[in-house]
C-alpha cells in the first residue's frame, strides 16, 4: 500500500512507545492464558488423549483469534465511531479495522493523529482482542474434554470468537455502547467471557454426556503447572483491560478512574482470599483441587470490580468465589453433567461479580469517551445495580439462545461426540497414528475388533494386566510384539 511521505511524530513518540510496552505485555499474557489452559486440560485427561488435547486446544484458540481478525474488532470499534459522530459508523469501522482495513494496512507514523490518535496502541489492542478470542477458543475445547469432535470444537471456536464474543464485548465491554454508556460496568470480561463460557459449557456438557469412566485421568504435575502459569498470566492480562494515558493516569475499559497499582493489589488480594477459602473447602472435602482452583475462583468473583474496589473489598469478595464453585460442582454432579471446571468456576462467580460491582461501585462515574460531547461526554453515566442486572439478563439470553441453536444444529448435522470406540481407544491413536509410527509403533488392525494379538501370535496367555487394559493395543514395528501405550 502506498503511504504518505509525511510522518506524524506524535504517533511514534517516546510516550507512545512506553504505552506500547504496556499493551504488548497484556496481549502476550492473553496467549499465556491459552498455554495455561492447555496444561490444565492436559493434566485432566487420560494420557491416551493427551496429544490430541494439546493440538485441539491450540488450533481452537488460533481459529477463534483468526475469526476475530476478520471483523470482530471492527464491530467493537463501532461504538466509538458513534460517540464521535462519524458518518456511517458501522461501515466506517469495518473499512478501518477489518483484516484488510485501512488502519490494518498502514504504519502508525503515516496516520494523521487528528483522525486516529494513538493508532499504534489501537493496533496492538487488536492483538489483545485476538488473545481474548483465543482464550475463548481454548475454553471451547475444554468444554468437551476427551470426547468432543475436532470439527465441532473448531466451528464453535470460529463462531464464538468471530461473531458472538465481539457482539458481547460491543454491548458490555467498553464505554460507549447503549448499555455501558448508560452505566453498565465490567472490567475483565465477566459478561463477555466468563458468563459466556459458563453458559456454553453447561449446554455442551448436557448434550455431550459424561466421559467414559475408564477414560478419565489426572496428571497432577501438568495440572498444577497450568494453575501456576495461569496465576502468572492473569495480572498482566487484567491490567491490559484499560488505558494508560501518560500524565493523566489509568482508566478502566468502561471509563472509570482507576490506578494500575491498586488494580494489581486487588488481583493478589483476590488470589489470597480465594486461596484461603478454597483451602478450607479442600481440607473439609479432602479434595486438593479446591485449594488449587480457589485462587482462580476468587479472581473470577472479582473480575468486574478490580478497577473500582479497594484491596480489602476484593479480599472479602474473593472468599465467596470458592464457595460458589463448590456449590456449582455439587449441582453439576446431581444433574449428571460432566463439567467440574468451567461452569463451576465461571458462571456463578461471573454473575456474582457483576452484581457486586453494582453494589460496591454504585454511583461511580463511567461511560462516554474522552473528547466526545453530548450524550457521550466522558464519565457522564454512573454505575447502578439495575444496569448490572439488565446486563446479566441480556448476556444470558444471548448466550443461551446462541448456544442452544449452534449445539443442536451441529448435533443434528455432524454429531457432537466422537464414537465410543474412538474415545475408549484414545484420540491420539485414531487421529495421530502417524505420530505413533514415528516412534516405530503402529496400531494393530486386529485390536479394533477385540482381537487378542498376543494369543494369536502364539506368545502364550495374556497377563491379567493385559486383560484389564482398555487402551489401544500397539505393535512394535521391529519385533511385532504387542506393547501398551506409554502416553
Amino acid at each position: 500500500m502506498q503511504h504518505s511521505a509525511e510522518i506524524f511524530a506524535n504517533q511514534v513518540s517516546g510516550d507512545v512507545f512506553i504505552s506500547d510496552i504496556y499493551y504488548i505485555l497484556g496481549a502476550v499474557a492473553c496467549f499465556l492464558v491459552v498455554v495455561a489452559i492447555s496444561l490444565i486440560d492436559g493434566g485432566l485427561v487420560n494420557p491416551k488423549h493427551l496429544i490430541d488435547t494439546l493440538v485441539q486446544t491450540l488450533l481452537s484458540a488460533l481459529i477463534a483469534g483468526a475469526s476475530l481478525l476478520l471483523g470482530g474488532y471492527a464491530l467493537w470499534m463501532w461504538q466509538y465511531n458513534v460517540a464521535f459522530g462519524v458518518p456511517h459508523p458501522l461501515q466506517q469501522a469495518f473499512s478501518d479495522w477489518w483484516l484488510f482495513g485501512h488502519y490494518m494496512t498502514t504504519y502508525p507514523q503515516f496516520v494523521d493523529p487528528a483522525s486516529a490518535p494513538d493508532i499504534e496502541g489501537q493496533q496492538i489492542f487488536v492483538v489483545f482482542f485476538f488473545g481474548y478470542a483465543a482464550i475463548f477458543g481454548a475454553f471451547i475445547h475444554s468444554m468437551g474434554l476427551g470426547r468432543i469432535k475436532p470439527g465441532v470444537s473448531y466451528i464453535l471456536s470460529a463462531v464464538g470468537g468471530g461473531v458472538m464474543m465481539p457482539v458481547l464485548t460491543y454491548l458490555t465491554w467498553g464505554s460507549a455502547s447503549f448499555l455501558t454508556n448508560n452505566g453498565l460496568h465490567d472490567y475483565v470480561g465477566a459478561y463477555s467471557l466468563y458468563m459466556f463460557v459458563g453458559v456454553w459449557s453447561t449446554i455442551l456438557a448436557w448434550r455431550l454426556g459424561p466421559r467414559l469412566t475408564s477414560t478419565n485421568g489426572l496428571n497432577p504435575h501438568m495440572f498444577g503447572s497450568g494453575i501456576l502459569a495461569l496465576m502468572l498470566a492473569i495480572p498482566l492480562f487484567v491490567i491490559g483491560c484499560g488505558y494508560v494515558t501518560p500524565g493523566s493516569g489509568y482508566t478502566g475499559i468502561s471509563g472509570t478512574t482507576s490506578g494500575i497499582g491498586i488494580v494489581l493489589c486487588n488481583i493478589f488480594a483476590a488470589f489470597a482470599g480465594g486461596g484461603m477459602s478454597g483451602g478450607v473447602i479442600a481440607y473439609r472435602t479432602h479434595k486438593p483441587v479446591n485449594a488449587l482452583l480457589g485462587p482462580i475462583a476468587g479472581y473470577v468473583a472479582c473480575t468486574a470490580i478490580f478497577d473500582i474496589a479497594w484491596p480489602w473489598e476484593c479480599l472479602l469478595v474473593s472468599m465467596v468465589g470458592p464457595c460458589i464453585m463448590h456449590v456449582s460442582k455439587d449441582l453439576m454432579t446431581r444433574l449428571n453433567l460432566d463439567d467440574q471446571k468451567l461452569m463451576p468456576l465461571a458462571l456463578g462467580n461471573a454473575i456474582f461479580s457483576v452484581l457486586m460491582a453494582g453494589i460496591i461501585g454504585a454511583g461511580r462515574a463511567q461511560g462516554g469517551v474522552v473528547g466526545a460531547t453530548g450524550a457521550y461526554t466522558f464519565q457522564h453515566a454512573h454505575i447502578s445495580f439495575l444496569m448490572q442486572c439488565i446486563g446479566v439478563v441480556v448476556t444470558l439470553l444471548i448466550c443461551v439462545g446462541s448456544g442452544l441453536l449452534l449445539v443442536f444444529l451441529l448435533e443434528r448435522t455432524m454429531g457432537l461426540r466422537v464414537a465410543r470406540q474412538i474415545e475408549q481407544d484414545g484420540l491420539d491413536m485414531w487421529y495421530w497414528n502417524e505420530w505413533r509410527k514415528s516412534r516405530k509403533m503402529r496400531v494393530s488392525p486386529k485390536a479394533m475388533s477385540n482381537y487378542d494379538p498376543a494369543r494369536s501370535a502364539g506368545h502364550g496367555s495374556v497377563s491379567k494386566l493385559a486383560r484389564t487394559y482398555d487402551g489401544p493395543v500397539l505393535v512394535d514395528e521391529e519385533s511385532a510384539l504387542p506393547v501398551r501405550s506409554g502416553l
